[in-house]
């Protein structure tokens, strides 16, 4: 196989996965949350998809990438995730980040960045990767992944947010 051809496979993959973090995202904005949705996969296989929670469980800290992570290690009865990438619809915010370090996720790949997210919220903590980088946290990241649809989410649900 070519490199081209390795890569274009690893695409379709990373596309076919986002595609079910951004169907979380979906279930999630019509239930009422922020439009975030996340899928755990190791070895081509999804471990957790699920959409932010923080509204509907009252709690900060459900965002859709801890959500995963819990439900993983549960699911696996361990704590690390290694051998793991993290799909998610939105860049990572330093909580989420900072949990993926501990669990040792491999990579990440996200669609829309927290620009994107902080023009709607008024409220995303930005990362500055080299610093993360020298602080001991090597994860390989990379986004805009299906980012045009992550962020047309984020434009509807800001719509929706304008309306009420």
């Amino acid at each position: 196989m070519t490199e081209a051809s390795a890569r274009s496979d690893a695409d379709a993959g990373d596309r076919r996965h986002m595609q079910a973090a951004l169907e979380a995202a979906r279930r999630g904005m019509l239930a009422g949350e922020p439009p975030v949705g996340a899928n755990l996969v190791r070895d081509n296989e999804s471990l957790a998809t699920l959409s932010n929670g923080v509204i509907s469980d009252l709690d900060v800290t459900a965002h859709a990438e801890m959500r995963v992570i819990r439900a993983a290690c549960r699911s696996q009865r361990k704590l690390s995730l290694d051998g793991c990438t993290l799909y998610v619809t939105v860049e990572p915010c330093p909580m989420c980040l900072s949990a993926c370090h501990y669990a040792g996720i491999d990579r990440i790949v996200w669609g829309a960045s927290l620009e994107d997210m902080h023009a709607v919220t008024g409220s995303e903590l930005t990362i500055h990767y080299a610093a993360l980088e020298a602080g001991g946290i090597d994860i390989d990241v990379s986004g805009d992944c299906l980012g045009e649809e992550s962020r047309a989410l984020l434009g509807e649900w800001s719509r929706g947010l304008r309306r009420a």
